[in-house]
């Protein structure tokens, strides 16, 4: 984070645009915060958050801009005369021609008025999702940096999201773009930190069970999160072995509800059937010769899916020749997913039956 804020405050046009990548729970949103806390410590930089979820980026874009420029909407848009509301969105009139105001062209004007002030605007989204409004968005913030204003965006997402927002025939610009990968986090960072916070909450811990609850973090962002609050929460002055077994334990559940369901059924039917081949060889380490044999040789497919996987992060090579999971627990927790997918769809069998035989004999019955 550091060094991509060095960057963008030098003006490396590298970094004016930059997508911050990484599985669910590997920390994007932390990352994002983070960025624009250290963003607004410099005077006259102004961090703008845009929100998915309420739709029409553009105009919130006009709404902050106006926001930070301290002004009513009189004073920045003297020439409209009303916004009208359409299925593309929000459109200003102008009061002399009564014709549609491109929204680059208005917010060209504030943010040439905010550069001539020294004014510095980092916008922010966080986990994108390829749409009309995504695309409308992006569109305009290429046009408004082609005319040299000080105006630069950070994107975060998952990975397939990235790279499909990046390969967008209209969007092709953002393979330029800086990319920042969230790493898993390293070993001695993570003892670190839990060593840290159990010494000024007054808690013990023998190193022994420190090196379990590393080891068991695996990298993951979310996974460190949560297994070291619930070692928290469950202990008092020494945090022994029951408690440690039972915060894992409690740990495994949010994983499991909050991240890994979602995971694996956001990926193809494809992806699911690499993972749990690889899950069905109960290894760290699984060769790809097992995984040849389990899809008949067929190297290029295989080889197709293994990328894709690798790709979202969910697996990773430990040696040549060998793929792992990446992810804490993941291989005890796919056979729970997949227990609860088969009964969701028991139940949905069910259902459907039961009301074929409503629709069909109920009737009957009702007519006799």
């Amino acid at each position: 984070m550091d060094n991509y804020l060095l960057r963008l405050n030098l003006g490396d046009a590298k970094y004016q645009t930059s997508l911050v990548y990484g599985v669910r729970g590997s920390g994007k949103t932390v990352f994002l915060l983070n960025v624009q806390r250290n963003f607004e410590k410099e005077k006259k930089h102004f961090f703008v958050r845009l929100n998915l979820g309420q739709g029409n980026l553009l105009f919130q874009l006009l709404s902050n801009l106006q926001e930070i420029s301290g002004t009513n909407w009189s004073e920045i848009l003297k020439s409209v005369q009303e916004i009208n509301i359409s299925g593309n969105g929000v459109s200003f009139q102008d009061t002399q021609n009564d014709v549609p105001i491109n929204y680059s062209v208005v917010l060209q004007k504030i943010l040439t008025k905010f550069k001539a002030k020294g004014i510095s605007i980092l916008v922010g989204i966080d986990e994108i999702e390829v749409s009309d409004d995504i695309r409308s968005f992006v569109s305009v913030y290429q046009t408004l940096i082609g005319q040299d204003l000080d105006i630069s965006l950070i994107m975060t997402g998952l990975p397939s999201r990235i790279s499909e927002l990046q390969h967008e025939k209209t969007l092709t610009f953002l393979l330029r773009s800086n990319r920042i990968y969230l790493k898993p986090l390293d070993k001695i960072s993570i003892r670190e930190n839990y060593a840290s916070a159990f010494e000024k909450s007054g808690k013990k811990i023998d190193p022994l069970l420190l090196d379990r609850l590393v080891d068991s973090v695996k990298g993951y962002a979310y996974a460190f999160q949560t297994i070291g609050y619930y070692v928290w929460d469950e202990s008092e002055d020494y945090i022994d072995s029951s408690v440690v077994n039972s915060a894992l334990e409690s740990a495994k559940n949010d994983l499991y509800q909050n991240a890994y369901e979602k995971l694996y059924t956001e990926v193809s039917d494809k992806d699911r059937e690499l993972l749990d081949v690889i899950a069905s060889a109960k290894k760290e380490k699984v060769p790809i010769s097992f995984l040849l044999d389990k899809f008949d040789n067929r190297k290029n497919y295989l080889s197709v899916y293994r990328a894709r996987l690798l790709d979202d992060q969910l697996i990773f090579v430990p040696e040549r020749g060998y793929v792992s999971l990446a992810l804490p627990f993941l291989l005890i927790l796919l056979y729970g997913i997949k227990k609860d997918i088969c009964l969701i769809n028991i139940i949905m069998a069910k259902i459907k039956t039961l009301s074929i035989w409503i629709t069909f004999f109920v009737p009957i019955f009702i007519q006799k």
